[in-house]
């Protein structure tokens, strides 16, 4: 039967080093915008701070079963058995999504640019990943969805009849009754003209009162074909600009 060495000692050393590595680690975490003084450079690094912790922890622990083994074997095969079961979730967590993929990519016919639907998420597919895929919705935003969710699932490809293409921009319009009043009616106007794509409605927000005594109005188009935006901007500034009005 095999002996096992037990001593407090080496376990309250350690619980004091683990004590001193938290607070460190959070003593960075406030001092950090000194440390990273560039916004830019802090942004990027803050994306793989908790990784770099995580791993600072699982070398510590690797540590501390070294460490106690000589002193504590029982907490060490119990520290090696925590790490153990951290390492193979760890694991586990990042495999289940690649192995999803692999069977994703194989079992559909998949290609950048196809616009699926998913439950209740939706859009035009930009990239595969690694560990997930990446759809841009019609508002713009940006869905990572990861295999995992995506296997077993339903995936609905729609085959749109119309490429749609948008085009941003401002001006100072006369105001028409009030705000929504006046978007409501560059809204109706809009959707007149012939190009305006019949999948999407234009996006009309007002932006801030003008010096002139109008409102900026941002208007985004979509249309089905994009060389037609100018010929609708150019219509709409005719009908609602104020510098047009006041001429």
């Amino acid at each position: 039967m095999a002996n096992f060495s037990f001593s407090n000692f080496g376990a309250y050393t350690l619980l004091i080093l683990a004590l001193a590595l938290f607070f460190a680690l959070r003593l960075v975490t406030w001092i950090f915008p000194l440390l990273v003084p560039n916004a830019e450079r802090r942004k990027i690094a803050l994306r793989y701070k908790s990784l770099v912790e995580l791993l600072i922890w699982i070398v510590f622990m690797i540590w501390s079963v070294q460490f106690l083994y000589s002193s504590n074997q029982p907490y060490a095969y119990a520290l090696f058995l925590l790490l153990f079961l951290i390492t193979a979730y760890m694991s586990w967590i990042g495999l289940k999504d690649m192995i999803a993929g692999a069977f994703l990519k194989a079992g559909h016919k998949l290609s950048v640019n196809e616009v699926i639907r998913v439950d209740d998420y939706s859009g035009k597919i930009i990239r595969f990943g690694h560990t997930s895929l990446l759809l841009e919705t019609d508002s713009g935003e940006t869905l990572f969805l990861p295999y995992s969710f995506l296997f077993g699932k339903v995936i609905i490809k729609s085959q749109p009849t119309e490429s749609i293409h948008r085009h941003t921009f401002q001006f100072d319009a006369v105001l028409t009754g009030t705000s929504r009043e006046t978007t409501e009616s560059i809204r109706g106007f809009i959707l007149t003209l012939p190009w305006t794509s019949l999948k999407k409605e234009p996006q009309i927000k007002p932006v801030a009162e003008s010096v002139n005594g109008g409102q900026v109005i941002e208007i985004t188009l979509f249309a089905i074909e994009k060389e037609h935006f100018q010929d609708m901007e150019k219509l709409i500034k005719e009908r609602f600009s104020l510098a047009r009005v006041k001429k």
